[in-house]
């Protein structure tokens, strides 16, 4: 009887333990919030994204793509000036990131798209300078493209 009591009371013991690691949580990081973030996002649950991507730079305050992903998402979802807000502290937390000709250039996108022309080819022209500065020279022609869209509308407006 002793015998069969401590048995259960082993087995007991380490159930108890498999059960606390199979219920335990781990703690999530930025790089699992932004995973979270582009998985809500691609489903088309964009405000799901926001907040992920918030809690991602909650994390960590420097985390660039983070960044991106917010202005992505905000973007998304029509809120443009929250979006190039986003882009702008991203870029300002550190200009040579590689993300930030992408986050220039989606900064000349919701100008122009906003008919901000002014805006839109001033962040064109910072685009085709960073990837200049990359030697990325298919990013050179996206940005000069958007360039010349957008001086080629503005010229119509002034007609």
């Amino acid at each position: 009887m002793k015998k069969l009591i401590g048995i259960l009371f082993i087995l007991g013991v380490i159930g108890a333990t498999f059960w606390r690691m199979a219920t335990h949580e781990e703690p999530m990081h930025a790089e699992d919030y932004l995973q979270l973030g582009i998985e809500s996002g691609t489903s088309g649950k964009h405000e799901d994204a926001i907040e992920a991507f918030k809690k991602a730079l909650k994390e960590n305050p420097n985390y660039i793509e983070a960044y991106l992903s917010l202005g992505n998402a905000y973007g998304n979802t029509g809120r443009y000036n929250e979006s190039i807000a986003a882009y702008k502290e991203g870029i300002q937390l550190n200009p040579r990131h590689q993300e930030v000709p992408q986050m220039e250039m989606n900064i000349a996108w919701i100008a122009h798209k906003t008919n901000d022309n002014k805006t839109a080819a001033l962040y064109a022209k910072k685009a085709i300078q960073s990837f200049t500065n990359r030697n990325d020279y298919a990013g050179v022609a996206r940005a000069g493209a958007r360039l010349r869209m957008i001086e080629e509308k503005s010229e119509k407006i002034i007609k």
